[in-house]
């Protein structure tokens, strides 16, 4: 089945269109989503309309920050009990930890994670595969933004904030809603931010209330997930690689299964979980070797490599090369125009 994602998502998609100058149920009708759908946050819609919509919302008005624009016209209360859940932690690391237990209460299409090196943090906010376009990778990465800076007061602010893709031409709503350094073309979508800005106390905090909170959302009735156990493990790969914790123990722990289940639920799949991680990494090794903006070895440690040379060995084996040669091979090809050398 495909991903879907909640309408609350386009709580506001009204009011933001029209203030782009578009007809908000026109675009509804053109990428199939009925307009009613609106009118329940909890209804849900299938993930690939809405990359459509992002996507012809921006082509159509010319608005390079829509995505963003959704975020920053609604109140983080408009999310529903989740926002009382989140309110109520004592502290912000302990605000990631319920979002991302709670993940699929947003969408079956976003995906968190945090890691902490000690001195700073990285807060990974993306989407998987299927949606993975700007404007929504931006949506999801700015929703965490908000929630976490609007719940914490202020206390909680990034170092930095990743984007995957290239800037954008116009970076006017990015700079005025998301208040910290940018940084384009980089290895992961997401926040760094420093570690001890993670456990600042919540002078908020209310344990009663965060467990009502729990409670209501226990309450709302939740579809079984929706994909394959092989393309959620691909997608958990995807995010926990970069880290270096794309083990079969830590995304098991991150799907809530026993290793050995997770073996075994790929293998009635006709999947094992070596072939995914090796079908994630060739993604990586060739996402970033096509351009000159990463290091070999800075992609070496993306593809969740210790050291240069075992990537090196890795890449020759899979795409009869070295890196080194693949890359100017690459830029040869380029430079010689389209159709010069065979993807």
């Amino acid at each position: 089945m495909l991903p879907k994602v909640r309408a609350v998502s386009l709580i506001n998609f009204v009011e933001v269109a029209r203030f782009v100058g578009l007809d908000p149920y026109a675009m509804l009708r053109r990428v199939k989503i009925a307009p009613d759908s609106l009118d329940d946050p909890e209804v849900r819609v299938p993930a690939g309309a809405l990359v459509d919509l992002f996507t012809a919302c921006v082509e159509e008005s010319g608005c390079a920050g829509f995505g963003l624009l959704l975020v920053e016209c609604r109140t983080f209360a408009s999310t529903g009990p989740v926002s009382l859940l989140l309110e109520h932690q004592p502290n912000v690391r302990a605000m990631i930890d319920a979002e991302i237990r709670f993940l699929r209460h947003f969408s079956d299409i976003l995906v968190l994670g945090i890691e902490d090196g000690g001195e700073f943090a990285t807060i990974r906010a993306d989407v998987i595969d299927e949606a993975a376009q700007p404007q929504l990778i931006e949506y999801a990465l700015a929703t965490t933004y908000r929630a976490l800076s609007e719940v914490s007061r202020g206390s909680w602010y990034p170092e930095t904030i990743h984007f995957m893709h290239a800037a954008p031409a116009d970076l006017t709503h990015h700079r005025r809603f998301l208040q910290s350094p940018l940084l384009f073309d980089a290895a992961f979508n997401g926040m760094t931010c420093r570690s001890a800005l993670l456990d600042v106390p919540n002078p908020r905090a209310d344990p009663v209330l965060a467990r009502y909170a729990e409670q209501l959302m226990g309450l709302v009735p939740l579809a079984s997930p929706e994909g394959s156990i092989a393309e959620r493990t691909r997608h958990a790969i995807h995010l926990l690689m970069p880290d270096g914790q794309a083990s079969v123990g830590h995304i098991a722990a991150h799907l809530g299964v026993h290793p050995r289940r997770l073996q075994r639920l790929l293998g009635k799949e006709g999947q094992s979980f070596a072939a995914l991680i090796n079908e994630v990494r060739r993604e990586f090794a060739l996402h970033h070797m096509g351009s000159s903006r990463h290091s070999i070895a800075e992609i070496s440690a993306l593809a969740g490599y210790s050291s240069p040379s075992a990537f090196t060995r890795w890449f020759a084996q899979e795409f009869g090369e070295s890196p080194a040669l693949w890359r100017s091979g690459e830029q040869r090809a380029a430079e010689a125009g389209p159709g010069a050398r065979a993807a």
